[in-house]
């Protein structure tokens, strides 16, 4: 199945999911973030805006916060196809921004160096086994990932039914460490050079 199939009908299922659900399971991973080592010993950590039916990341984010984690999330810039990243430091300072995917309001802008960042959450409309993420279509994760500091985990967040064996991709994919779903934390295993 093409890219465009296999993302339409994933979007398309998880549209699909009552509210309580996709709480009940952001919930979920929400509880398995939180244990994840990677996430105890991360000062900044870089996480999206849960939209549409999205796991819901406010919760995981409000436990940072009194964890005294800095939280940075992304920042669309269409004009270039590329991602700001801003700290944000309560929900107040959002506004629907590009695609009414929630931002910082301009006044709001704290922008932060991509080398800061030791925990990187991002959400894909799929993951496969080998760690790789179908993502939206816009390109603005491929661009960004081969600029995250070689030490800094990827983690991607997924209901379990976009956990696949395997996806489709490119020679310019890259691929994520974890992946948390509501059933299951996935250690993705690496291939050796």
């Amino acid at each position: 199945m093409d890219k465009k199939t296999l993302r339409k009908n994933l979007l398309k299922q998880r549209e699909s999911l009552p509210w309580l659900e996709v709480q009940g399971k952001s919930h979920e991973v929400t509880q398995r973030l939180l244990f994840l080592p990677e996430y105890k010993k991360a000062e900044t950590i870089l996480i999206y805006l849960a939209f549409n039916k999205e796991l819901d990341t406010s919760a995981f984010m409000q436990t940072a916060w009194q964890q005294k984690k800095k939280i940075v999330v992304p920042v669309c810039q269409p004009q270039d196809r590329s991602l700001l990243l801003s700290q944000l430091l309560a929900f107040n300072e959002l506004a629907p921004g590009t695609w009414g995917i929630p931002e910082p309001k301009a006044e709001f802008l704290r922008p932060v160096p991509v080398q800061q960042i030791d925990l990187l959450i991002i959400p894909g409309v799929a993951f496969d086994s080998q760690g790789y993420r179908l993502g939206y279509g816009g390109g603005y994760f491929d661009r960004f990932l081969p600029t995250i500091r070689p030490d800094c985990t990827k983690v991607g967040l997924a209901y379990d039914f976009q956990l696949l064996d395997e996806l489709p991709r490119e020679p310019h994919d890259t691929a994520v460490d974890v992946i948390v779903t509501e059933c299951r934390i996935y250690y993705v295993k690496k291939e050796s050079p």
